[in-house]
């Protein structure tokens, strides 16, 4: 029996805008050459099959640190199987601002809407995109449905990922990223005997369950982040040091998330003023960090706020 774990987050996706929307089929291959949240189990009491997703001696640190490895190394196994073709196709940005790193197309920016059927905010998309776009980035948008398990496991070639999902960090210290996927306990049954991915709940008691999948995977199968710069809507991001050290591990060279609860109404603004301050007034991520926090300032729910890490 697989074990389904709530989500609590506040943060619930967006609508065409000029992006081009496009499906996990239509990603580019590439050549084989070349934290913290209140996550909770929802389980009945006497309920075995919980216990044993969350025993007691999840509280030892150095359990956890053990427990962790058990959860991480069986979920390459099947990252063997895959295999790529072709290379992103590049294009050349209009400033001298992008020199390139890593294997990412320097040129491209993917935002990954898997809240597009529940929270649409057409404005911000069509903002972001344009700032984006003047910036000389070549932007595409993957909302819905097309935020797949697989997509998420395979995202490669973007300089700039936004990832405007649902996120939290679960019991077992690992990051977890909500795709637009409804939950099947007959879907990817490997994957979920490794707990790499897990059915997810939010606040919404109306909606159903997602998959999500564990963030140190997050592009693994084609080692796409190299050089890449992150930006997770979601909440609690930040709240996982284990999960944003492997992406550090995996070439990211930015990684920007918030420190507990957000809403997305206030996510969405910050996000929109972060990448003005970056990419149209030309600060540096870090700093561009600071001033949305001191303008746009903490969720007015929850005061979380934005954090900057890097290698």
């Amino acid at each position: 029996m697989i074990v389904m774990w709530q989500i609590r987050t506040r943060f619930g996706s967006f609508s065409r805008s000029g992006a081009r929307q496009i499906g996990e089929d239509e990603l580019p291959k590439k050549k084989k050459h070349r934290t913290k949240s209140d996550v909770s189990q929802k389980s009945k009491k006497g309920d075995s099959a919980s216990e044993r997703t969350y025993p007691r001696w999840l509280k030892t640190a150095l359990i956890v640190t053990v427990l962790g490895s058990l959860v991480f190394l069986p979920s390459f196994f099947w990252f063997s199987q895959y295999s790529a073709s072709n290379q992103p196709a590049s294009a050349s940005p209009n400033s001298s601002q992008f020199q390139p790193q890593g294997n990412v197309d320097i040129a491209k920016a993917a935002i990954l809407d898997g809240l597009y059927d529940t929270c649409p905010n057409v404005t911000w998309t069509e903002s972001i995109t344009n700032c984006l776009s003047n910036a000389g980035y070549h932007v595409d948008l993957f909302s819905g449905t097309n935020v797949t398990i697989g997509l998420l496991r395979s995202i490669h070639g973007y300089r700039i990922l936004i990832l405007r999902m649902h996120s939290a960090v679960h019991t077992d210290g690992f990051l977890y990223l909500f795709s637009g996927e409804h939950y099947s306990e007959s879907q990817y049954p490997e994957e979920q005997r490794a707990r790499a991915v897990w059915g997810g709940l939010t606040f919404n008691h109306t909606e159903q369950p997602y998959f999500a999948l564990n963030a140190v995977l997050l592009g693994k199968i084609y080692d796409g982040l190299d050089g890449s710069t992150i930006i997770l809507m979601g909440c609690n991001g930040t709240s996982s040091p284990y999960s944003i050290q492997s992406l550090f591990g995996q070439g990211v060279k930015q990684y920007i998330s918030w420190n507990g609860y957000v809403d997305p109404d206030h996510s969405d603004k910050a996000t929109l003023a972060l990448a003005e301050a970056c990419y149209a007034e030309h600060l540096g991520l870090e700093e561009a960090v600071k001033k949305v926090n001191r303008e746009i300032g903490p969720d007015p729910y929850y005061g979380s706020t934005l954090e900057y890490d890097a290698p």
